[in-house]
């Protein structure tokens, strides 16, 4: 692992595909052994979200990949922004 560049760009695209790729897992585990989803897509969508924070935190701490860790966290707040936008969570 430490051969990975310590790139920001880097950093962005990790953020933006793990939280896709669990959300797409959610949806293909469900789909495949249930009959219908027991969670609202709007929960999928933060656990898919929330999945960042541990290979967030294991790149800052273990890897020592400062500029990656900033480009996942910043990934991970414009993801957290949209889905509140996206879920009419504003109150204005």
């Amino acid at each position: 692992m430490n051969k990975l560049n310590d790139n920001m760009f880097l950093g962005i695209l990790i953020g933006i595909l793990v939280p896709v790729f669990v959300y797409a897992l959610l949806l293909s585990v469900f789909h495949l052994f249930l009959d219908e989803n027991p969670l609202r897509e709007s929960t999928m969508q933060v656990i898919s979200l929330f999945v960042n924070f541990p290979v967030f935190r294991k790149f800052l701490m273990e890897y020592k990949k400062d500029r990656l860790g900033r480009g996942m966290l910043l990934s991970t707040l414009v993801l957290a922004a949209w889905f509140i936008i996206h879920n009419k969570m504003l109150f204005f």
